[in-house]
């Protein structure tokens, strides 16, 4: 244990040897201030030291540079005088610095340096008091009775010494001390004194004073004894002298062995103590009544002080009486009077008694005439004495002389002009006092005047600015001193010139108040008060003019007052225009004597009828859809007070189509061609009426109005196809006719039709697009469809090529023709044909599009041996085709076809690709791709046969692949080679090839590739045209054909192109084992109402057929039951399509919107094998959606049954 310690004082010796100054202990004064000094030796070698101080509660205060620290309210700061030191200050001590502080400084080399000093806060007593005693009062006590009295010494620091007195006598004996110490370092200091006061003692004073040395303050409490005596004694009287009422001396001694009070009382006498009754009045109890004496003092005094009384001033001749009297005095005093120095012999005097002396009065005549004066002036003194003293007085009396009459100078010969200065003088001579001079006008004193005196004579000079207040005023001038009884005066009557204040302009008493265009109009202009008359004259300036119009106009009133000069009243009268509205005119009043003229002016509002800013007719074009507004600017005095708006003639309210018309302004919202036509504004006020035009033109795109479509014909045949359109502005070549891209030539019925006239092949026929372009918008397009009679010819692609299924499921083939007008559908299974929907097929045909047809064949696969071949027969009265479909296991989907660029932007590509075999299931399609330079690909997945990928980067290329998987799992290869495809520059720039295989050919191979298909091409082309050929030879074939008989002996009506049937069209039936060919049909029978149609009718029975259906390949939402009709079918079918009409050559047939895509639902990939809980349906598979009229994309057909 010693070790740590003697370790700890080394530490402490070393760090203290580092110090420059310590810190000491220190006494302060509460509410003072501090300063613990404390510095350290600055290391040698430049090391930074940090300081600070920690209080004496334990709170370091940091490290800081000089100033107030924060917290304990601003009363702490450091002070650095020098680098090394760090004091702290502590202002307004207070007890809660008591204690001890610490300086601590810390170096990176000397490591912790420490040093304590004690800061002790010295408080003087708050307040010395006597327990149950108030200090100066008197405490009343019996002789020998104990006294018991405490004095305290409350919140000293240290304690405070507590000393009793009686008299200034200290007591040392019979005090108790104790003291009580308080949690702030303050201490109460208790000292209780036990005392039996003797009739000794009677008035004596009993003190308590507490003494605090360190902080040399004393305070003292006391209290006076009043000791009654004991019962067998005789109370102490009091003995106390009176005067008039109060007491003045309250001292007195009592002798105890004479028992007698004695109380001397000495005085000062004073005149005031002249007959004064001094009364001694002696009193033991207050209930008592005091015993009495009194004596009367006299006292001899000289008078203090003699006043005089009289007149100071006398006029010139006049006499006045003077009166002096002394103050009081005893024995009374004689008086005395000079005049100019001189005695004034046997001057009477009377003595009046006061209750303290004498006064003496004595009364002086004063004649100015028979007296010496100097300067009219006479000096009197009065002078006061007895044997204890003399006073006396001096009076002066002046004599007034009056002045001669004043003379007012400045208005003679002089033009006064309101708004000019005018220094007016005014000369007294003679006087005393000299005379005093005041102006007036009239009865108003006029204040600012200057007065001077030079000798005897008394100027007054007075500055008038002149106004037409002072016209006819008379100036006077008065002079006045005490001599006179009535002032002297003189007076100028002024003169003074000065235009109107102000002119008025209104309308004559018996006009019109309202001035109407192209009608006479009067104004009166008032002037009044002037001085001389004013001359009057008018100026109007119209708008557009240049130079002002001056009128004299007439005079009317010449008026004229005595103070106010004259007033001019005149009358102007002019024809006023429209021009004149919103100008103003101007009345002058102007004279040469005035040096500036009066004017008014009057703003004229000329009432004319409404007036347009514009000609009277005007135009507006605006495009349809967008909005416009036309204020028109319509002037008018008064206002318009009625708008009316017609458009062609007839009259509306606000608002027609999409034109508001309200007050003055037209404006349209969404213009519509509809709305354009002529509009007249009718504006009205009370003065007149005017109209004015508007032509609007509304101008919009051109848009397609009527169209041939579609158009059913035969090779060879001419046809027409017409369109007709519509827009504004129309402009030359407006419609045009485009086929693949390219404008056909065409002849033009004026500027909105066009009619094209084609030959009906099957390199003529397909779309044709009817443009209509008036360079508004966007070019308006409308197709229509020219179809050329052909047989069918069935899609062999791999899609529509092979059929797959589960053992327990349903296998679906498909079979899409290309055929004109119409195609019918046989399905056969091992040479024998499909008669109608049962148990193990079902057959359902749609017509896609014009040309498009597609029958769907459900087999259900009940065994091994339900797989193989079907063959599809497509027939049309001019030709068939038939296809082998191969219907097998469920397998992965084929290698989708390659992908196609579609669209491309500088963030975005868009592609597309022939679906292939589904395998049986539905698939779905991945597209695999990344940049170039970028070993990451990207996968994105898709039920459509097309995406568009995004986020790309602009002007690089990407790679892509394309493979399928079904909902069962199986999946196709990628597509071999990757092609690339380059996204568009920022700029929208293409980057010159959009599609790049991966890899590249040889050159060699290239060439021989490019000669071969040269070589097909001819090949193909040679075949092209013996095909057309004899396609045409049997087209002409046919149409000289009326009936074909079959080896049946059947009877089929042919309807040639163009022409109405003889006969309602027939539906074919087959009888059981038979199927229709091109050469032979079964019997007919009267089937629908559309004796127009030449469209093969497809009716499949709405019933469906009955199986058992898995629960996994149909949805119970989805069941329908139904009431089958055959012949509504057909109505339907008319409603959906219409009839058709033979118009001229060939039928125009009304073009329906293609189906949409068909939805497709969740449905579970597997078939359930499990046939006790399948429950069997007699039902048909319905579309959720119903019938679909939106484009469909091929690759995504499933149809239902029906």
């Amino acid at each position: 244990m010693k070790a740590p310690i003697l370790l700890a004082l080394l530490f402490c010796c070393a760090a203290t040897a580092d110090l420059r100054e310590q810190p000491t202990n220190q006494t302060v004064f509460i509410g003072k201030e501090a300063l613990l000094k404390c510095s350290v030796k600055l290391p040698a070698d430049g090391t930074e030291l940090y300081s600070q101080w920690r209080t004496n509660n334990g709170d370091l205060l940091g490290y800081h540079d000089s100033g107030t620290l924060s917290g304990h309210g601003g009363r702490y700061s450091y002070v650095k005088d020098t680098p090394g030191e760090l004091s702290l200050r502590i202002e307004n001590v207070g007890l809660e610095d008591d204690g001890q502080f610490e300086c601590q400084i810390l170096g990176a080399e000397t490591g912790p340096i420490r040093a304590a000093a004690s800061l002790e806060v010295l408080v003087p007593p708050a307040e010395v008091t006597l327990a149950n005693y108030q200090s100066g009062t008197e405490v009343e006590i019996n002789e020998d009775a104990a006294l018991n009295i405490t004095c305290v010494a409350a919140n000293s620091k240290p304690i405070s010494e507590l000393k009793w007195y009686i008299n200034g006598r200290q007591i040392e004996d019979n005090i108790q001390r104790w003291e009580k110490y308080h949690l702030n370092k303050t201490v109460t200091a208790y000292a209780a004194l036990l005392w039996k006061p003797r009739r000794t003692d009677h008035k004596k004073m009993l003190a308590c004073e507490a003494v605090h040395e360190e902080t040399s303050t004393q305070s003292r409490v006391n209290v006076t004894l009043n000791v009654f005596c004991s019962p067998r004694r005789q109370p102490t009287p009091n003995v106390t002298w009176f005067l008039a009422g109060k007491a003045i001396d309250t001292s007195f001694h009592y002798n105890y062995e004479t028992q007698e009070a004695t109380n001397t009382y000495s005085f000062i006498a004073e005149a005031s103590d002249n007959m004064a009754a001094y009364e001694c009045r002696s009193q033991t109890r207050e209930h008592i009544a005091p015993l009495k004496a009194s004596v009367h003092v006299k006292v001899a005094f000289a008078p203090q002080a003699v006043d005089i009384f009289g007149e100071s001033n006398v006029r010139q001749g006049g006499s006045t009486t003077i009166q002096c009297r002394s103050r009081v005095s005893n024995p009374p005093a004689r008086l005395s009077w000079f005049v100019n120095g001189h005695p004034v012999p046997g001057v009477l005097q009377a003595e009046h008694k006061q209750s303290h002396g004498t006064i003496s009065i004595s009364n002086l005549t004063v004649n100015s005439l028979e007296m010496v004066h100097s300067k009219y002036k006479i000096a009197i003194e009065c002078q006061a004495r007895n044997e204890e003293g003399s006073a006396n007085k001096q009076h002066l009396v002046k004599i007034l002389v009056p002045p001669e009459m004043p003379r007012i100078h400045g208005f003679d010969d002089v033009i006064l002009l309101e708004g000019d200065t005018v220094n007016a003088t005014c000369e007294v001579l003679g006087g005393h006092p000299l005379a005093d001079i005041a102006w007036y006008r009239g009865h108003e004193k006029l204040i600012g005047a200057r007065t001077s005196v030079s000798g005897d004579k008394a100027v007054s000079t007075m500055s008038l600015v002149l106004d037409r207040s002072l016209h006819k005023q008379r100036i006077r001038c008065e002079a006045t001193n005490a001599a006179l009884d009535e002032p002297l005066v003189d007076w100028k009557q002024l003169n003074v010139y000065f235009p109107p204040r102000r002119l008025a302009i209104r309308t004559p008493e018996g006009t019109r108040h309202q001035i109407v265009s192209g009608r006479e109009a009067r104004l009166l202009c008032s002037a009044p008060a002037s001085n001389p008359p004013a001359d009057i004259s008018w100026q109007i300036q119209p708008n557009g003019e240049t130079q002002p119009l001056v009128y004299t106009g007439e005079t009317v009133v010449n008026e004229t007052l005595r103070e106010q000069g004259h007033t001019i009243e005149n009358i102007v009268s002019f024809i006023p225009t429209e021009q004149y509205d919103g100008t103003i005119i101007r009345c002058i009043a102007s004279h040469p004597l005035w040096s500036e003229s009066k004017n008014v002016t009057f703003p004229l509002s000329v009432q004319y009828p409404p007036l347009m800013l514009v000609g009277n007719r005007m135009s507006i074009v605006v495009a349809e859809g967008e909005s416009f507004k036309e204020n028109l600017t319509i002037r008018a005095n008064p206002p318009v007070s009625t708008w009316k708006w017609k458009k062609d003639g007839h009259v509306f309210e606000h608002t027609i189509g999409g034109i508001m018309g309200r007050g003055p302004s037209l404006s349209g919202r969404n213009v519509q061609s509809t709305d354009a036509g002529h509009y007249t504004l009718f504006a009205m006020n009370s003065v007149g009426t005017t109209n004015v035009s508007i032509q609007l033109t509304v101008e919009y795109p051109a848009k397609v109005v009527q169209i041939t479509s579609p158009v059913i014909a035969s090779a060879g045949e001419e046809v027409l196809l017409e369109c007709e359109v519509e827009g504004v502005p129309p402009t030359k070549d407006m419609v045009i006719w485009i086929k693949n891209g390219r404008e056909v030539p065409s002849m033009k019925r004026g500027e909105m039709k066009a009619v094209l006239r084609v030959n009906a092949s099957l390199d003529t026929a397909g779309q044709y697009m009817c443009q209509g372009y008036n360079g508004i918008g966007a070019p308006a397009r409308a197709p229509a469809y020219l179809l050329v009679n052909q047989r069918p010819t069935i899609i062999r692609s791999s899609a529509f090529s092979r059929a797959a299924g589960a053992l327990g499921g349903k296998a679906r083939a498909r079979c899409r023709v290309n055929a004109v007008p119409d195609a019918e559908f046989f399905w056969e299974v091992n040479g024998e044909t499909i008669r109608a929907n049962n148990s193990k097929y079902a057959v359902h045909n749609s017509q896609l599009d014009y040309s498009t047809f597609e029958s769907s064949l459900w087999v259900t696969i009940g065994s091994p041996s339900d797989y193989g071949d079907v063959k599809c027969i497509s027939i049309n009265r001019l030709g068939e085709d038939s296809h082998l479909i191969k219907i097998g296991p469920l397998t992965a989907p084929d290698v989708p076809g390659e992908p196609l660029l579609t669209n491309a932007t500088s963030t975005a590509l868009s592609i597309s690709w022939p679906p292939g075999f589904d395998g049986g299931s539905e698939q779905q399609f991945e597209i695999a791709y990344k940049m170039q330079g970028n070993g990451e690909a990207t996968a994105v997945n898709t039920s459509h046969n097309h995406v568009r990928v995004s986020g790309l980067q602009p002007g690089r290329l990407y790679y892509f692949q394309v493979r399928a998987h079904n909902v069962r799992g199986y999946s196709s290869e990628y597509t071999r080679p990757p092609v690339a495809f380059s996204t568009l520059t920022a700029d929208g720039i293409a980057v010159g090839t959009n599609r790049i295989r991966d890899g590249h050919l040889p050159k060699s191979l290239i060439v021989c590739a490019v000669c071969f298909i040269i070589f097909c091409l001819m090949c193909n082309l040679f075949i092209c045209m013996y095909r057309k050929n004899k396609r045409r030879k049997k087209m002409i074939q046919e149409k000289t054909e009326i009936i074909r008989t079959h080896g049946d002996q059947a009877v089929r009506p042919v309807q040639m192109y163009g022409a109405i049937g003889l006969e309602a069209p027939k539906e074919y039936q087959l009888g059981p084992g038979e199927r229709a060919t091109a050469g032979s049909r079964g019997e007919t029978r009267d089937h629908s109402e559309d004796d127009q149609s030449i469209r093969t009718m497809i009716e499949v029975n709405p019933n469906g057929y009955m199986q058992q259906i898995d629960p996994a390949f149909y949805e119970r939402s989805h069941l329908m039951e139904y009431e089958f009709d055959p012949y509504q079918t057909t109505r339907n079918f008319q409603a959906n399509f219409g009839s058709l009409r033979t118009k001229d050559t060939y039928s125009n047939i009304p073009y329906p919107e293609p189906p949409m895509p068909a939805a497709y639902h969740h449905m579970s990939p597997v078939a359930s094998k499990s046939a006790k809980t399948s429950p069997q349906h007699l039902s048909t598979f319905i579309q959720p959606a119903g019938v679909r009229s939106a484009p469909m994309h091929y690759s995504q057909l499933d149809g239902d049954l029906v």
